[in-house]
Protein backbone atom coordinates (compact mmCIF):
# COMPACT_ATOMS: atom_id res chain seq x y z
CA UNK A 1 0.00 0.00 0.00
CA UNK A 2 1.32 3.66 -1.43
CA UNK A 3 0.93 5.91 0.61
CA UNK A 4 2.49 8.98 -1.25
CA UNK A 5 1.71 12.49 -0.92
CA UNK A 6 -2.09 11.19 0.98
CA UNK A 7 -2.38 8.44 -2.30
CA UNK A 8 -3.76 4.84 -1.72
CA UNK A 9 -2.66 2.59 -4.08
CA UNK A 10 -4.22 -0.44 -4.10
CA UNK A 11 -4.36 -3.56 -6.01
CA UNK A 12 -6.71 -6.76 -6.36
CA UNK A 13 -3.14 -9.00 -6.65
CA UNK A 14 -3.05 -7.96 -2.70
CA UNK A 15 -6.90 -8.01 -1.37
CA UNK A 16 -7.81 -7.32 2.24
CA UNK A 17 -10.45 -10.21 2.00
CA UNK A 18 -11.69 -12.82 -0.17
CA UNK A 19 -15.10 -14.26 -0.71
CA UNK A 20 -15.96 -17.37 -2.53
CA UNK A 21 -19.07 -18.41 -4.22
CA UNK A 22 -20.82 -21.58 -5.62
CA UNK A 23 -20.28 -19.94 -8.96
CA UNK A 24 -17.57 -17.49 -8.53
CA UNK A 25 -15.07 -14.95 -6.27
CA UNK A 26 -14.20 -11.57 -5.32
CA UNK A 27 -11.17 -10.35 -3.89
CA UNK A 28 -11.98 -6.91 -1.76
CA UNK A 29 -9.48 -4.32 -1.00
CA UNK A 30 -10.37 -0.92 1.10
CA UNK A 31 -9.33 1.80 0.10
CA UNK A 32 -10.28 5.73 1.18
CA UNK A 33 -12.08 3.60 4.54
CA UNK A 34 -14.46 2.04 1.70
CA UNK A 35 -14.86 -1.53 0.43
CA UNK A 36 -13.97 -2.36 -3.32
CA UNK A 37 -15.03 -5.23 -4.76
CA UNK A 38 -13.79 -7.13 -8.11
CA UNK A 39 -15.84 -10.24 -8.48
CA UNK A 40 -15.37 -12.90 -11.13
CA UNK A 41 -18.77 -14.38 -11.39
CA UNK A 42 -19.21 -17.97 -13.91
CA UNK A 43 -22.07 -18.37 -16.19
CA UNK A 44 -24.82 -20.34 -13.44
CA UNK A 45 -24.31 -17.13 -10.53
CA UNK A 46 -27.16 -15.82 -9.40
CA UNK A 47 -28.43 -13.72 -6.55
CA UNK A 48 -30.68 -17.05 -5.34
CA UNK A 49 -28.05 -19.53 -6.10
CA UNK A 50 -25.14 -18.48 -4.31
CA UNK A 51 -25.95 -14.62 -2.18
CA UNK A 52 -29.22 -15.42 -0.75
CA UNK A 53 -28.45 -18.60 1.04
CA UNK A 54 -24.92 -16.50 2.52
CA UNK A 55 -27.85 -13.49 3.57
CA UNK A 56 -29.86 -16.34 5.55
CA UNK A 57 -32.21 -16.57 2.56
CA UNK A 58 -32.83 -13.20 1.64
CA UNK A 59 -35.20 -12.61 -1.27
CA UNK A 60 -33.27 -9.44 -2.21
CA UNK A 61 -30.24 -7.84 -2.03
CA UNK A 62 -30.30 -5.06 0.78
CA UNK A 63 -27.28 -3.30 0.03
CA UNK A 64 -26.78 -0.16 -2.43
CA UNK A 65 -24.19 -1.19 -5.31
CA UNK A 66 -21.82 1.31 -7.07
CA UNK A 67 -21.22 -1.05 -10.09
CA UNK A 68 -18.70 -1.08 -13.44
CA UNK A 69 -19.19 -4.25 -16.06
CA UNK A 70 -15.99 -5.11 -17.46
CA UNK A 71 -16.79 -8.13 -19.16
CA UNK A 72 -19.45 -9.93 -19.58
CA UNK A 73 -22.96 -9.63 -19.07
CA UNK A 74 -25.70 -9.51 -16.26
CA UNK A 75 -29.72 -9.15 -15.92
CA UNK A 76 -30.50 -7.23 -12.38
CA UNK A 77 -34.70 -7.41 -11.53
CA UNK A 78 -36.37 -4.97 -9.12
CA UNK A 79 -39.15 -5.85 -6.61
CA UNK A 80 -40.71 -3.50 -8.40
CA UNK A 81 -40.36 -5.75 -11.42
CA UNK A 82 -38.66 -3.35 -13.52
CA UNK A 83 -35.35 -5.52 -15.37
CA UNK A 84 -32.03 -4.00 -16.76
CA UNK A 85 -29.43 -5.88 -18.69
CA UNK A 86 -25.58 -4.59 -18.71
CA UNK A 87 -22.76 -5.65 -20.58
CA UNK A 88 -18.31 -4.60 -21.04
CA UNK A 89 -18.41 -0.70 -20.41
CA UNK A 90 -22.17 -0.54 -18.56
CA UNK A 91 -21.66 1.86 -15.26
CA UNK A 92 -24.84 1.28 -12.96
CA UNK A 93 -26.32 2.41 -9.84
CA UNK A 94 -28.48 -0.10 -7.83
CA UNK A 95 -30.86 0.25 -5.28
CA UNK A 96 -32.15 -2.07 -2.27
CA UNK A 97 -34.28 -4.24 -3.61
CA UNK A 98 -32.59 -6.69 -6.31
CA UNK A 99 -31.71 -10.01 -7.53
CA UNK A 100 -29.26 -10.64 -10.49
CA UNK A 101 -27.71 -13.47 -12.63
CA UNK A 102 -24.92 -13.86 -14.84
CA UNK A 103 -26.27 -13.68 -19.26
CA UNK A 104 -24.90 -16.14 -21.26
CA UNK A 105 -21.94 -18.63 -21.44
CA UNK A 106 -18.91 -16.51 -20.04
CA UNK A 107 -17.78 -14.96 -16.74
CA UNK A 108 -19.26 -11.79 -16.21
CA UNK A 109 -15.75 -9.69 -14.35
CA UNK A 110 -17.62 -6.40 -11.79
CA UNK A 111 -16.36 -3.52 -9.94
CA UNK A 112 -18.32 -2.72 -7.27
CA UNK A 113 -18.22 0.00 -4.30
Amino acid sequence: MDRGGGIVRRSFADPDDEVTFKHGRATIVVVGGGDVWRSELEPGWSWDDDIAPMAGGATSCPMTHHEYVVSGRMRYLMLDGSEVEAGAGDMLFIPPGHRAWVLGHEPCVLIDW
